[in-house]
């Protein structure tokens, strides 16, 4: 719809745009919180180290990802910069680098998450932002309800041509907002990576079936790549969830 914009005379996509906008948002809510706690320079350091490599691990693992849903192993040899990015790839990439770089620097695995989940969810809702002003990840047509017709020249027009389509986009980034309002503002620290994995695997499994763009195949065509992951994140989330409370049970029972 509005794919890129002129900035100080150059032609600057409006994708990129947004992710950067939600890449500084978390980066201020994780140097909040680390001036919050009254975190050592050293740690300070070590934390905000980790943001940028987390990004970058993030964004290769969401591309590859991206590819094997799409186009298989044979496209990851052969075309593989024909792709875009997929989030749960980049939420498993950046989980999987947080995960060594918990074991490298010393510092507690739930901790990272707990305090990089809630950014995740800020920095796709910026992102999806950009995914409705540059025409993916667009909706089916909206049969029911407000929709939005997007010029020629996009992917959605070429699909569906000026139909008005669900901003299925919009949606999911005023509910990864509310994810995120919740999380910072309602819910204690330790549990905040939990409930994070499971409100963003319920939404994106419920919004997936307003999704019309192609997101690949896995198992069938019953669910999508996206839904049975969310399926499997949200099975995660609960037992984590599950975890926490049980030690603090564990913990007061002894205390007793």
């Amino acid at each position: 719809m509005f794919s890129e914009f002129n900035l100080f005379g150059y032609e600057t996509g409006t994708f990129p745009v947004c992710v950067g906008i939600g890449l500084a948002s978390g980066v201020f809510v994780i140097f909040l919180h680390l001036k919050k706690i009254a975190a050592s320079i050293a740690y300070e350091n070590a934390v905000m180290l980790a943001i940028p490599l987390t990004f970058i691990a993030g964004t290769i693992g969401a591309h590859i990802t991206d590819i094997l849903l799409r186009g298989g192993l044979l496209a990851l040899l052969k075309t593989p910069f024909a792709y875009g990015l997929t989030f749960y790839g980049w939420l498993l990439s950046a989980s999987l680098f947080l995960a060594i770089y918990s074991k490298k620097s010393g510092i507690s695995l739930t901790y990272l998450f707990n305090l990089f989940f809630p950014t995740f969810a800020i920095g796709q809702a910026f992102g999806r932002i950009g995914c409705f002003l540059g025409g993916c990840c667009y909706g089916s047509p909206a049969t029911m309800t407000w929709g939005v017709s997007y010029p020629p020249d996009t992917l959605p027009y070429k699909q569906y041509g000026a139909i008005p389509l669900i901003p299925v986009q919009l949606y999911e980034s005023a509910y990864l907002f509310l994810i995120f309002i919740v999380l910072v503002t309602l819910i204690r620290f330790k549990h905040r990576g939990a409930l994070y994995l499971i409100m963003l695997a319920l939404g994106r499994f419920i919004l997936e079936f307003f999704r019309a763009d192609d997101r690949g195949r896995l198992f069938c065509d019953t669910f999508s790549p996206s839904q049975w992951i969310s399926a499997v994140i949200f099975t995660i989330g609960i037992l984590w969830l599950i975890s926490i409370n049980k030690k603090d049970k564990n913990y007061v029972s002894r205390k007793q």
